[in-house]
């Protein structure tokens, strides 16, 4: 009887083992989007403790434009979620823009733990798009964000180019 105890327990910790070894090694993939919403605006705003925020609404006659990148995130890995945001509005009619230093109405969101975190004001460099077709853009970003010194970070840098696409809601079929 105690052998067959002794069995059980031994196949009871490796199967128990190598489950937790193979959960650790799991991971949550990120995601990138380029995405255009239409019929919105861009909020920004800086409360009385001087935060900075940026908010996409739904009233608004522009297309905002989001850049939207998401990092792997591993299951055995505290704080390593890691997500960065551009996002910027175009007037609905363009067929070209050409943003530039003082004309930049653009934002970058950093949520990490880390202590640059939060929303950033870009206000050096440029963002430029050329209109494709009726749903679809090429885009060119290169931006650096305002240093800030009550989170003491330094400024933040970005450039690429990217296609962008008008994102539609997926329709919820009802049962």
């Amino acid at each position: 009887m105690k052998k067959y105890m002794r069995i059980i327990l031994i196949a009871t910790f490796t199967i128990l083992t190598t489950t937790l070894f193979a959960q650790e090694r799991k991971i949550n993939k990120g995601e990138t989007w380029y995405r255009i919403y239409t019929g919105k605006s861009l909020e920004m705003k800086t409360d009385k403790q001087n935060n900075f925020s940026a908010n996409i609404i739904n009233t608004g006659n522009f297309l905002v434009f989001e850049y939207y990148k998401r990092a792997d995130e591993y299951a055995d890995m505290t704080d390593d979620e890691y997500m960065e945001k551009i996002v910027f509005e175009v007037p609905k009619n363009a067929k070209s823009f050409n943003f530039t230093d003082v004309s930049l109405k653009a934002a970058f969101l950093r949520s990490c733990f880390c202590p640059d975190r939060g929303w950033h004001e870009i206000n050096v460099g440029f963002i430029k798009g050329k209109k494709i077709n009726a749903t679809t853009w090429n885009v060119e970003i290169d931006i650096m964000t305002k240093p800030d010194m009550v989170r003491k970070s330094a400024p933040i840098a970005m450039k690429f180019k990217a296609t962008y696409k008008v994102f539609h809601q997926p329709v919820i079929k009802k049962k």
